[in-house]
């Protein structure tokens, strides 16, 4: 079976381009580049074990506005993304392509057939044809930036004879794209949520899933004792009760997302379409001037994510490029030499 790349791979990139003077700049992962400042542990949170879940399920009960019930931390959303298929009975399922890859990865290791969609549209006509019963949706689509919204993916759903799960990993952005309040009444819904993304925490190992189903209850049931760490529930509790944080976070990200764009405008390929994603921007264009540039920037020291043909339309490819924390100069820098080169 071929490895999987992941965004962040800083040994990967360095094997491509060499190690940059002025060492990595990584924009390949959609983690925000401004963490939650948790400051210091209280002792307690390294000595005892994690058997105190309340003080986060109540907080996040508030933020996802969901029921303690209905949330299940998980050490991960890929924890959950891993173990999910292999709770459900072996089926036709639609998962987006392109979209986060572990999704296809582990719905086909669990034995179901895989049928692709590349708009909210395609997975429409999947459903309606009858030629599924469960179906994976990414909101936003990562590495697209597609969104869906809530009314029009639940209008999917209710057409759906199993379960939809959405991956809704970069919605802390824009929260009403979500649907974890909306779980109780729809018992094939499951929602995933990330600690790692806007909040950038991705080292926490944090996640949720949310749902009134079956599987939120048989995924409990198969977790190991203490499989959340007591540093892990300490610092989601933490982070997800700062709602003034949460303010900021989210107009730091809207104002950098949007000067990314403008940086963007007469640097890119031709033809190529940029769209903000909030947490990174997704770059569509022709295969061979998409990755020129990707070289481009790999070899001055900025390592994007890039995304080889898009399934279904040789002719098409993405370049994802996520938030820096200097006002995007080092990439506007690397741009520029980019074009240089090029000319």
């Amino acid at each position: 079976m071929s490895k999987t790349f992941h965004g962040g791979d800083l040994a990967h990139a360095t094997e491509l381009f060499g190690e940059p003077d002025g060492g990595w700049q990584d924009l390949s992962t959609g983690v925000s580049p401004w963490s939650y400042p948790l400051g210091e542990a209280p002792e307690y949170v390294w000595r005892s074990l994690p058997a105190d879940q309340s003080p986060l399920m109540d907080t996040a009960s508030e933020y996802y506005g969901a029921g303690r019930e209905h949330l299940l931390p998980v050490p991960g959303s890929q924890y959950a993304i891993s173990r999910f298929p292999g709770l459900v009975d072996g089926a036709a399922v639609a998962v987006p392509a392109p979209g986060y890859a572990e999704h296809a990865r582990c719905w086909k290791n669990a034995g179901h057939q895989l049928l692709y969609y590349r708009s909210r549209e395609e997975l429409s006509e999947l459903i309606l044809a009858g030629r599924v019963r469960h179906a994976v949706v990414i909101n936003p689509n990562n590495p697209t930036g597609e969104r869906i919204s809530p009314q029009a993916l639940l209008d999917l759903y209710r057409e759906l004879p199993g379960i939809m799960l959405v991956d809704e990993a970069f919605a802390d952005v824009n929260p009403e794209l979500s649907l974890a309040g909306r779980v109780a009444e729809n018992p094939r819904l499951y929602v995933l949520r990330s600690l790692g993304k806007f909040f950038g925490l991705a080292g926490v190992r944090l996640g949720f899933l949310l749902g009134s189903g079956f599987c939120v209850q048989q995924l409990r049931d198969a977790m190991d004792p203490w499989a959340v760490s007591a540093p892990a529930l300490w610092a989601a509790t933490r982070a997800l009760a700062d709602s003034a944080w949460h303010g900021v976070q989210r107009r730091r990200i809207a104002d950098t997302s949007q000067r990314l764009m403008e940086l963007l405008e007469g640097r890119l390929p031709e033809a190529a379409v940029a769209t903000n994603a909030g947490l990174f921007i997704s770059l569509r264009g022709e295969p061979q001037s998409l990755y020129g540039l990707y070289h481009r920037l790999g070899r001055t020291g900025v390592y994007s994510r890039w995304g080889y043909k898009m399934p279904g339309d040789e002719q098409q490819a993405w370049l994802r490029l996520g938030l820096a924390d200097d006002g995007g100069r080092r990439l506007g820098l690397a741009l520029d030499h980019a074009c240089e080169v090029k000319g």
